[in-house]
């Protein structure tokens, strides 16, 4: 009986747990002219966080590879996403900017969204990604 009671709850909190199968990869490759420095990744899930660059639900710093750099972002729940990326030259962990506001180093968004006097919405730069994961491709200009 009191197996039987262990096995019930097992199983319920089994059922509401996220399921390796709910886990998804992102692949994203991105090509940027410059040499040196790393490239500076946020992925993000909603349009709010995307436009106030805010809250992003994964980030990553990685050596720039060369001309393409891949990276792959693992674990993310399916659903939509938006990815902003530079390449930070200078090592100081920031986008910098010009005294004008333009910024000095290359940046870019997922599906190569770009934006007027500014970044792109997050429909501009939304893709879905599915259970089986997906890849994403776009410059840093």
């Amino acid at each position: 009986m009191k197996l039987a009671i262990v096995m019930a709850a097992l199983a319920t909190l089994l059922a509401g747990a996220p399921s390796v199968a709910e886990a998804a990869d992102l692949t994203l490759t991105m090509s940027s002219r410059g040499s040196g420095g790393s490239l500076a990744i946020a992925v993000y899930r909603d349009a709010e966080s995307f436009r106030r660059n805010e809250r992003p639900v994964a980030t990553r710093t990685v050596p720039r590879a060369g001309a393409l750099t891949t990276v792959v972002i693992p674990g993310l729940a399916p659903g939509r996403y938006a990815v902003a990326a530079f390449h930070d030259t200078d090592a100081n962990g920031r986008l910098s900017l010009w005294p004008i506001g333009l910024p000095k180093e290359a940046y870019g968004f997922s599906r190569d969204a770009r934006g007027r006097f500014g970044p792109p919405s997050f429909a501009e730069a939304a893709f879905d990604l599915p259970a089986s994961g997906a890849t994403q491709a776009f410059a840093l200009r």
